[in-house]
């Protein structure tokens, strides 16, 4: 992996600043190299567009969906001098659960089973398990690096709730200054309500603040709310510019003052103390919602545990954007943010760590006629999945991990490597995406120290780190210690890198598949003849498992999962290329994915027997196969 390039970070220009142990205040951001891994183009669409274009990562924007942290893709974004007009974020809310996606078999509804439903468990696409210190300083890096890409004249609204929003709201406060809030909007829905010694929390808050208030963009005739049956009647007049109502003056002492739905006849009575108020469409919008959420029988529902209703963001870039103008979302999620802003004709750019969102964003977005590029950041790590999956699988092939739980570490630590005679090590990793910087070491040596108070069993402390700070190494970790002198403990510096080594493809067993073409007459047909996951198999086997564990299985064996002899409900999507060009270009004529009570084709007529093929299982992971490796039927 090369060394990425760098560049600075604007400071902060608020005057709040919110204090708590281990603050950091980041002045750099490295720049990967990103690669565009997919081309999907409206073929609907019947006018010349910029689309139309040889791609060119250098040439007029086109909508982006990138895979990638908020922090490298707003490096890449600054380093192409590409500026957005609006943001909405919806991070992740400090809630201390995991969110979870359900894996489906996708067999049509009809389970060899007979199980109520056709799932065989969950996988975790995000932790949102944080310590608060951690939290807020994770989430300041990323605002400092948005307000770089966001334009001068821009809007941000920051969506959250009551775990973390509060301190949020002040370090927003920092990052583009107090004098910039617009408003607290309140998003309220509605819910099953329950029992508690509290109310019950039935909302959220976004955050809306602009980047410059001596010229704030706000359509609000695009967001007026309808008015109530009873003032429509009120407008019942009519000249030239219009329906109006006839209204009392704000005059003390006025037999009239503020009166509203006045008759005619005032205005001959009380000349002076009248005027027409003119009909506007609705009220002036306020800062709370009425929306539902996304319920199961809706038309937009993705499955997405997270997903936000298209009305919220309807609101959103109504108000704050026009027609043209650039949308961004760097938590991407289901894709409802670039969705509305395809379906009002802005511009949008949305981007997600994760790929099982880059790959709902991507199949709404190809099923919207949207038309975009589809980028991935080269940070020199592969992902299984998310960061949270990764991590998880990364700890599972390090011999004699343990969790901090089985050593009762605080949660500070991540876990611990078992050694002979109860010694262990504690670990600390510094995350996926997350640099090891001097500020970020000077917070883990401070634990370190707490460590030597607390227990005798450690002999050393390991840090793992993804990336670091060039100035980082283990001789600098040796001089910091011996400076402060607050340790017996050795602090080892090991990389992912070299801690993987050799188990690195043990993160990565690829799905394999055995497909057959056959010529019928001018045409190819081309048919997945068996399909296997060892992944997804050991993910059954772990699902009948825990059924056997709670007795629920014993009794009839006969309803334990099994795969079928072709696997074919181990697949999600298939995909076809038959342009054969460097970038994915996927047909969309032959575009096939089933639903959670569906079931895929498996057989496929091509006009072509030179393609590739891309096959996605349930649990998100893809394999892409060339024509000259299937079988030829003869």
């Amino acid at each position: 992996m090369k060394t990425p390039k760098q560049y600075n970070i604007t400071p902060a220009r608020g005057q709040a600043l919110l204090n708590f142990q281990g603050r950091r205040f980041p002045d750099k951001i490295d720049v990967f190299e990103t690669e565009l891994i997919e081309e999907v183009r409206n073929t609907k669409a019947t006018e010349q567009t910029l689309f139309d274009k040889e791609t060119d990562l250098n040439s007029d924007f086109r909508n982006l969906l990138i895979q990638g942290d908020c922090l490298s893709s707003c490096a890449y974004l600054k380093q192409q001098n590409i500026k957005v007009d609006l943001v909405y974020i919806d991070p992740p809310f400090a809630s201390g659960a995991n969110y979870a996606k359900k894996l489906y078999l996708r067999n049509g509804g009809k389970s060899e089973i007979e199980a109520e439903d056709n799932t065989i468990g969950e996988e975790v696409m995000y932790g949102d398990i944080w310590q608060k210190e951690d939290y807020l300083n994770w989430l300041y890096e990323r605002l400092l690096s948005i307000k770089d890409i966001l334009n001068e004249n821009g809007n941000i609204y920051v969506h959250l709730d009551w775990h973390i929003g509060h301190y949020v709201k002040i370090i927003m406060d920092e990052v583009f200054s107090e004098n910039n809030f617009l408003n607290e909007i309140i998003w309220c829905y509605a819910g099953r309500e329950m029992d508690m010694k509290k109310f019950n929390p039935k909302h959220d808050v976004i955050y809306f603040y602009c980047n410059n208030n001596e010229n704030i963009l706000f359509n609000t005739d695009e967001v007026r709310e309808a008015y109530t049956e009873a003032t429509e009647k009120k407008y019942r007049y009519e000249d030239e510019n219009g329906k109006y109502q006839i209204r009392g003056k704000a005059i003390d002492g006025s037999p009239i003052d503020r009166a509203d739905g006045l008759s005619s006849d005032y205005e001959k009575k009380y000349p002076g103390l009248t005027y027409r108020q003119y009909y506007k469409g609705g009220t002036a919008p306020r800062d709370w919602w009425e929306i539902s959420m996304v319920n199961k029988a809706a038309h937009e529902r993705t499955d997405y545990s997270t997903q936000k209703p298209e009305a919220l963001l309807e609101r959103i870039i109504k108000a704050s954007s026009d027609k043209g103008m650039i949308v961004a979302d760097f938590f991407s999620g289901s894709g409802t943010t670039a969705k509305v802003a395809n379906d009002l004709n802005r511009k949008f750019i949305a981007c997600d760590i994760g790929i099982n969102a880059i790959q709902t964003t991507r199949d709404r977005l190809a099923k919207a006629d949207a038309s975009f590029d589809v980028l991935k950041i080269q940070d020199g790590l592969r992902l299984f999945r998310n960061p949270a999956q990764t991590t998880a699988k990364i700890f599972s092939i390090i011999d004699g991990f343990k969790s901090r739980t089985d050593l009762n570490l605080n949660d500070f630590w991540d876990g611990g490597i078992a050694q002979p005679k109860g010694i262990y090590s504690p670990v600390k990793f510094s995350g996926i995406h997350d640099k090891l910087t001097k500020e970020l070491l000077d917070v883990y040596l401070e634990e370190i120290y707490k460590l030597e108070d607390t227990t005798n069993k450690a002999n050393e402390v390991i840090i793992i780190y993804a990336h670091k700070d060039i100035e980082i190494n283990q001789e600098y970790v040796n001089k910091q210690l011996n400076k402060t002198a607050k340790t017996e403990l050795q602090v080892k510096l090991v990389s992912l890198d070299s801690l993987l080594g050799e188990k690195r493809d043990a993160l990565f067993t690829p799905d394999n598949a055995d497909i057959r073409i056959s010529k019928k007459g001018s045409r190819y047909t081309v048919e997945i003849k068996k399909f296997f996951s060892s992944y997804l198999k050991n993910k059954i086997d772990d699902y009948n498992a825990k059924k056997t564990k709670k007795g629920t299985l014993e009794q009839d064996l006969s309803k334990a999962v099994k795969i079928s002899s072709n696997g074919l409900e181990l697949i999600e999507a298939v995909q076809f290329d038959t342009t054969l060009k460097k970038v994915w270009k996927s047909n969309p004529d032959l575009e096939d994915k089933a639903g959670i009570k569906e079931k895929i084709k498996g057989t496929y007529t091509l006009d072509t027997d030179k393609f590739k093929m891309k096959i996605r299982n349930i649990a998100g992971d893809e394999i892409i196969i060339d024509s000259k490796c299937c079988t030829r039927n003869q």
